[in-house]
């Protein structure tokens, strides 16, 4: 056969390959609407850049049906407020078709604020010399994500659920429970490597 066959051949089999397979580490841009989906109807929010929160989602997919997500946003207040949220998940992938993957898990989120000039930093709400108390009272966040496959980049949209309660906050069965009208919604643009 001829080698210019062979090579085209090659290139042809590589690329549904790398479709199919789910990259070992994604890294990319976050945009994050600050708002819950019960509060979508005013479009004046929308076009608000205050309403959104900017930062990074790093993703990890150590085996085909398994991933770590990690999105972290920063956003700034009135008189030099800083937040910084993250929340991590665990989560169950379910690919279609190679292109599509669908992702559910849970984790938890942590939120750390500077209230502005002579203010502190707090996590969760709490004083950081509370830290403790803070991973206490943090809630299970539930996550589903959906995101599409393009060979090199990724593009997805994710929403995250929030329990009713905290872990310490002796209300078992509200752990569990998600408050539907607290979801949150992102979307997000990721690299693949390797």
């Amino acid at each position: 056969m001829n080698k210019r066959i062979i090579a085209i051949l090659l290139a042809m089999a590589i690329i549904p390959v790398s479709l199919m397979a789910a990259p070992f580490l994604q890294v990319g841009p976050l945009v994050s609407y600050n708002h819950t989906v019960v509060e979508f109807e005013n479009e004046e929010d929308w076009g608000d850049i205050n309403n959104f929160s900017f930062g990074a989602d790093v993703r990890i997919n150590p085996l085909k049906h398994l991933s770590i997500d990690i999105p972290a946003t920063l956003g700034f207040g009135t008189g030099g407020a800083v937040s910084i949220a993250a929340i991590p998940t665990l989560n169950v992938n379910i690919p279609i078709g190679g292109l599509v993957d669908i992702a559910i898990g849970a984790g938890t989120q942590f939120d750390f604020q500077y209230t502005g000039k002579g203010g502190e930093w707090t996590m969760n709400g709490l004083k950081m010399e509370d830290a403790g108390d803070a991973f206490q009272h943090s809630k299970l966040a539930y996550r589903l994500g959906l995101t599409f496959n393009l060979s090199f980049l990724s593009i997805g949209a994710n929403a995250i659920l929030p329990g009713s309660s905290g872990f310490g906050d002796g209300d078992f069965w509200g752990i569990f429970n998600p408050m539907w009208e607290s979801t949150r919604v992102s979307v997000v643009a990721l690299f693949n490597f390797f």
